[in-house]
């Protein structure tokens, strides 16, 4: 299962996904089932909407993948109606990639740090704690 990070979408949002990712459900360019699961998620908010819902925005997990879907097809001057939520989103949808870089570059960091061999440059364990270090 791929790891999910949360963004909050607005109807109008909801709409722009719907609208732009639409046309690529099939995934012939992707990885299969991205646009299709995407759509599925967005249909169940703007389902809610629809129901009444009475908060502006609801969250949608989205995964990675998910997330270059969305970048690849809203643009950042999209207007649904005239409301401006291409860059609203993009910017969202932005910073969950970055979340996702940052762990993968924190994990490799920390995997590489576990591998140093005994006696390598790094803090002495015994040191640890009393503010002294090598």
């Amino acid at each position: 299962m791929e790891l999910t990070k949360v963004v909050h979408l607005s109807e109008a949002d909801c709409w722009a996904v719907d609208y732009l990712v639409r046309h690529t459900w099939k995934d012939d360019d992707g990885p299969p089932g991205v646009g299709k699961g995407l759509l599925v998620k967005v249909f169940s908010l703007l389902k809610e909407f629809e129901a009444g819902c009475k908060t502006p925005t609801l969250p949608l997990a989205l995964t990675e993948r998910e997330c270059w879907c969305i970048d690849f097809n809203i643009r950042h001057d999209l207007n649904m109606g005239h409301e401006p939520v291409g860059k609203r989103l993009l910017l969202q949808v932005f910073g969950l990639i970055l979340e996702f870089q940052n762990e993968r570059v924190t994990e490799h960091g920390l995997r590489h740090l576990t591998w140093l061999p005994p006696g390598s440059a790094g803090p002495d364990a015994s040191n640890i704690g009393d503010g002294n270090s090598r």
